[in-house]
């Protein structure tokens, strides 16, 4: 019996080493032959892998810079307002901001301050004052004129007007228009954008751009290029940040600034206005090294320097804060 049973062992040993090392020889020949399949499922796995979880998966945000200066323009021609503060982001903008302009009273187009022979605008100082809830215009050959924001939440004492472009507008008053005018030496009419799309929000003059960041460093290597300090105030942001590389902000997709979210809307394209600065110097300067060492828009074949972002969360901005990167884009 043990001998039976020790010849049963020995065969059955010997017939699974024979099956084993076939077995194996004909793996060693498979992956001879076709050594390119277990690449080819396990790239097959990670792909679907990676489609399966890919919507979870968040980039770890990362601070990039913050806000060095804030402005305000709440008259579109005058000199800007710098915030020191934290300052309301609504839906369309920073409160205030761009919520005035000048039409010329003969044609109703809006003015530029591109034109010659406006430099006369460039003497007028702007504030804010009574809690941010009047505009103080100051001229040294005039008596101040103060312009109650929170009048115009009263609708009903103005009377809606359009543009040749079709943009709306409400007609301040005469006063107001008649000062501009002295100074100007031609009759303009000062007129405010009412709000007409949102319901319920606190922004009593509603702004028509969105939020426009400069970088320092980018104005640094633009000076570079054209051989002389240029002034900030020559592309009239709303944040100057610091703190990231020239044109960085042009690659970002998707921002956070204090409790605020902020998204890429377009880059800023350029035009003359650049060539002047508050004090109404005029340069040819800025424009054409703009044109020489810029990228130019597609649509318009103008330079671009600088970034507008769309509001997408609305909140408060001050100096100081950390810009917090989302999400980036290839420019």
């Amino acid at each position: 019996w043990y001998q039976r049973r020790v010849r049963q062992h020995y065969y059955i040993t010997n017939n699974l080493r024979g099956c084993m090392s076939g077995i194996v020889d004909v793996i060693k020949d498979g992956l001879a032959r076709y050594y390119w399949v277990p690449f080819l499922a396990m790239r097959g796995t990670l792909t679907v892998w990676s489609c399966l979880t890919s919507p979870f998966y968040r980039p770890e945000e990362q601070e990039v810079g913050r806000v060095s200066e804030l402005f305000v323009h709440p008259i579109r021609a005058l000199r800007p307002v710098k915030i020191t503060g934290p300052w309301k982001l609504n839906p369309h903008g920073f409160l205030y901001d761009k919520g005035m302009c000048l039409l010329f009273k003969d044609s109703n187009e809006r003015l530029k301050h591109t034109a010659n022979g406006y430099e006369a605008l460039f003497a007028i100082n702007v504030s804010l004052v009574d809690d941010f809830t009047k505009v103080l215009l100051t001229h040294t050959n005039k008596p101040n004129l103060l312009i109650d924001l929170v009048e115009f939440k009263k609708m009903e004492n103005y009377e809606v007007e359009t543009d040749p472009k079709g943009n709306e507008y409400c007609h301040v008053g005469d006063k107001a228009s008649d000062w501009i005018s002295d100074i100007l030496g031609k009759e303009v009419r000062l007129m405010f954008s009412p709000e007409t799309t949102q319901k319920g929000e606190d922004m009593i003059i509603q702004s028509l751009d969105p939020v426009h960041i400069i970088g320092e460093s980018s104005l640094v290597a633009f000076s570079k290029d054209a051989g002389w300090d240029v002034e900030m105030e020559r592309f009239r942001p709303n944040i100057v940040s610091v703190g990231h590389g020239a044109y960085a902000d042009e690659t970002w997709q998707e921002i956070k600034i204090g409790d605020t979210v902020l998204e890429f809307d377009h880059r800023t394209t350029r035009c003359l206005i650049t060539n002047v600065n508050w004090d109404g110097v005029r340069t040819n300067g800025t424009i054409q090294t703009l044109r020489k060492h810029r990228p130019r828009c597609e649509k318009t074949n103008k330079p671009v320097f600088g970034s507008y972002f769309a509001v997408k969360q609305t909140g408060h901005v001050k100096p100081g804060d950390k810009i917090i990167l989302v999400k980036s884009r290839t420019v």
